[in-house]
């Protein structure tokens, strides 16, 4: 076997191992999934693969020519794997710096016949994957692939500053709504994200988790306002 056989063999019996602690779910599904995502490649294209592409991959019949690609599924395979075990059953398989070690030789044709390459977790190393959680204010720089949802939202905002009024994010659970607003929005109104465009001020940005008493919090996160809050309050027990 060529080393670029081996290294073919190796990244495929590595991504079917990925795909059985998933729970082996449909190709097509994992294909609609990544279309989810929104994810862009390096030339800024939308990420799409089809189910053949995958089942490809899996039978070493090819591999991926763009990282953007495998990453795309990867972000959906690993976090149903890692649901159905945390720790992963072979050492690295839910690293992305691993996998992409793993392509490259692949790609390169470089990797002698040898086991899948295994990389442990490096202690202390931060990584950019959140799996489940969203991404926050501090992971703006690993957020992606969102850039037309941020400079949307973006100017929507800044269209009701002329004209008053509320701009609302609203969408399914899981949908990334959190995520597209602290490491989307936020940064790109602060000026620190490139979905807000250049030439803009900076602004000031005070999230607020309503919580079970809403005007009590805003009170509480703008000072300015607990006298307003309070004439509400009043208004809203007198009237009958």
């Amino acid at each position: 076997m060529s080393s670029e056989s081996a290294a073919r063999a190796a990244f495929a019996e590595r991504l079917a191992l990925l795909y059985k602690e998933a729970g082996n779910p449909p190709l097509k599904s994992v294909s609609e999934a990544v279309v989810r995502l929104q994810r862009v490649d390096e030339r800024g294209r939308p990420v799409r693969v089809s189910a053949q592409r995958i089942s490809d991959w899996r039978r070493a019949r090819n591999v991926p020519a763009q990282f953007a690609a495998l990453s795309a599924v990867l972000h959906v395979l690993i976090p149903q794997a890692r649901r159905a075990r945390p720790a992963p059953v072979s050492a690295g398989l839910y690293d992305l710096g691993g996998w992409q070690l793993l392509w490259e030789r692949a790609t390169a044709g470089e990797a002698e016949q040898q086991a899948p390459v295994e990389v442990p977790a490096v202690p202390g190393a931060v990584c950019p994957y959140r799996g489940l959680a969203s991404y926050r204010q501090e992971d703006a720089r690993w957020f992606f692939g969102r850039e037309r949802s941020t400079r949307a939202l973006a100017g929507q905002l800044r269209a009701v500053e002329r004209t008053g009024g509320l701009v609302m994010l609203v969408g399914a659970s899981g949908a990334g709504k959190s995520s597209l607003l602290n490491a989307g929005l936020v940064p790109a109104l602060r000026g620190a994200a490139p979905g807000g465009g250049t030439g803009r001020r900076a602004r000031a940005v005070l999230p607020l988790v309503p919580g079970a008493d809403p005007l009590g919090e805003l009170a509480r996160r703008v000072p300015e306002l607990a006298g307003p809050v309070a004439a509400v309050r009043e208004a809203a027990r007198d009237r009958p």
